[in-house]
């Protein structure tokens, strides 16, 4: 499964294509890729690795419970396929870029299994790093790096 770190900054052109970072690039096929909003306003690039555990996830989801049916149909309708082009682009719908709030620059960020992409000013308003403390956030999961 490929891994995804660090933060790369790219320039979305006039028709809403961006290119993808290189090192991201070198670990994707260019199919199989799905776009769809993420949480805390970005976008999420899933590889066809990460999409099928999601899937497996979202089979899980009762259409009996109401809660679930909306989060199915949520999660439906902002999700699009989307592959690399011969330059190493991908091309985000007009929607998913309104709705993240990107209009030139676009944040990437690896998340080790997917790839968040960002408006610049809602990637620093995320962080929260006024808010919120690296180490204490750390300590209350319990991780030890």
């Amino acid at each position: 499964m490929p891994e995804f770190t660090g933060t790369y900054t790219h320039t979305l052109d006039s028709k809403g294509r961006v290119s993808v970072p290189a090192v991201y690039r070198r670990q994707l096929t260019g199919e199989g890729l799905y776009l769809n909003l993420g949480l805390d306003g970005c976008i999420v690039l899933y590889t066809p690795e990460k999409w099928e555990a999601v899937k497996e996830e979202l089979s899980r989801l009762s259409r009996g419970r109401e809660r679930e049916r909306f989060f199915l149909r949520r999660f439906a309708r902002f999700l699009h396929p989307v592959s690399l082009d011969a330059q190493g682009r991908i091309m985000v719908p007009s929607e998913l870029l309104s709705r993240a709030g990107i209009s030139g620059e676009v944040v990437f960020l690896g998340q080790l299994e997917s790839i968040e992409l960002w408006s610049p000013d809602r990637f620093e308003s995320a962080s929260g790093e006024e808010e919120l403390s690296f180490e204490q956030v750390a300590e209350d999961l319990g991780i030890n790096i």
